[in-house]
């Protein structure tokens, strides 16, 4: 089993910076990043658009449909410019692949295998966000986001709907699929958001508890003090608050991971929020040990 990416928060490259709202978005041809025409070669503008890309910072290669074609697959990907040249005048017709910079997911929905269902199931009550998006030649789509935070991923979202990262690769826009014959095609083309809060838990696995030492703490103990701390923190302190209580509950050899969860839940953190904090105050302590 493959190990789930580690990806750390705010480690995007440039793309982000570069990347910005413009005259590409709902274009229906198969583009390059500056909207070639249809009546370009293939040959011209699969190339065009592989250098733009690098320019922008995504690492490129070339493919044989979906297949990387450098010995050691998307690992040789690059952003060199005279290395890209070099691949597409050995391999003219091209795909082109991508690796998502460190930082950035990408949702991908396959509706043959039930993608539309699930990202409306996991959107429901929610207005997806404006964000970095293309259409794949499955006719699905590729949401692209930021992530907010450092954590492992999950590989699939839901049923049809797979998490992509930088250990991994997508075909961009303008490839052509090698079976449906159809373009990747830019459909929104600005810079990617962050990763939606109603989407987290289905992109993040669950954030284990901290392995807390144990004592039985009764009821009118000291650690009833720190418990209600949190239940009195104001808002834009309360994670700092619970972080302090836990870390001050652990030096003194408490267990309060229930009763600051119950604090921390009645104060308006989310329980991955939550689980965050505390595993930060074990962390925090454990080092200072």
């Amino acid at each position: 089993m493959n190990k789930a990416p580690t990806v750390q928060a705010g480690a995007v490259s440039g793309v982000v910076d570069h990347l910005q709202c413009s005259n590409l978005t709902g274009r229906s041809i198969p583009l390059t990043l500056d909207g070639a025409p249809e009546t370009t070669p293939r040959e011209l503008w699969l190339p065009t658009a592989a250098h733009r890309y690098a320019r922008l910072g995504f690492k490129i290669g070339p493919l044989n449909g979906k297949v990387p074609m450098t010995p050691n697959g998307f690992k040789d990907f690059t952003t060199n410019l005279e290395q890209i040249t070099t691949w597409w005048e050995k391999h003219p017709g091209a795909n082109i692949g991508a690796t998502p910079p460190p930082g950035m997911v990408v949702l991908d929905i396959d509706p043959r295998n039930g993608g539309w269902d699930t990202w409306q199931r996991l959107n429901a009550d929610h207005h997806v966000p404006d964000t970095l998006m293309m259409l794949t030649g499955s006719h699905g789509l590729h949401y692209w986001f930021t992530l907010p935070y450092t954590g492992d991923l999950r590989g699939v979202a839901g049923e049809g709907v797979d998490v992509k990262t930088h250990t991994g690769y997508l075909v961009m826009p303008p490839s052509v699929h090698p079976i449906t014959g159809w373009h990747y095609l830019i459909a929104h083309w600005c810079t990617p958001v962050e990763l939606p809060t109603w989407l987290r838990a289905h992109v993040y696995k669950p954030v284990p508890k901290p392995a807390l030492p144990r004592r039985v703490v009764p009821g009118d103990s000291p650690g009833a003090g720190l418990v209600a701390t949190v239940e009195q923190a104001r808002e834009g302190q309360r994670n700092n608050v619970l972080h302090w209580a836990a870390c001050r509950a652990l030096e003194d050899g408490l267990d309060l991971t229930a009763e600051l969860t119950t604090a921390a839940q009645s104060i308006g953190l989310t329980d991955m929020e939550i689980q965050r904090t505390l595993t930060s105050a074990a962390n925090t302590v454990g080092r200072a040990a």
